[in-house]
């Protein structure tokens, strides 16, 4: 019996050993992922099997919704001991109901607890290049801040109403 069990343990240990050292996320950095909101919307629109005018007009709607948001965004400069990530925006909206003031307030809030959880875990340094904070809806910003800027990368957009 104890021998069975030694046997099970050795071989389950030897397994998450192999696991853990085969198991990298992008060749062991932690960097943001380019996100493509034009090749998602065009796979989304080909899986449900639209055609190419369907595609533009859901991309227009996108571009040009109005919404009753708030939307704080800061460009960041990433430095990890790999290398450094420059244009990286991350983005935080809040429901307007109201008090624009306190909306902002609260996204900034968010803004800088995941900056604060980004410093902890993933970055050793995050610079402040660029602060933006409007009226509208966070995809509406990206679009735009994307079509001045086309390195930009998009790290989250965080919910400010939860």
């Amino acid at each position: 019996m104890a021998n069975l069990f030694r046997t099970r343990f050795g071989s389950l240990c030897i397994i998450i050993t192999m696991a853990t050292l085969s198991a990298k996320a992008n060749d062991g950095a932690v960097q943001p992922e380019q996100f493509n909101l034009n090749a998602f919307v065009k796979a989304s629109v080909s899986i449900l099997d639209g055609n190419a005018a369907k595609i533009e007009v859901a991309l227009d709607k996108l571009k040009n919704m109005e919404s009753a948001s708030i939307c704080v965004c800061e460009i960041l400069e990433l430095q990890n001991n790999n290398s450094i990530f420059p244009n990286v925006a991350i983005f935080a909206e809040k429901t307007n109901k109201g008090n624009i003031g306190d909306g902002y307030k609260i996204a900034e809030r968010i803004i800088a607890k995941e900056k604060k959880q980004m410093r902890s875990i993933y970055f050793d340094a995050v610079k402040i290049n660029t602060k933006v904070a409007v009226a509208s809806n966070c995809l509406s910003l990206y679009m735009k801040l994307k079509a001045t800027a086309p390195g930009l990368k998009l790290y989250d957009i965080l919910d400010a109403d939860r």
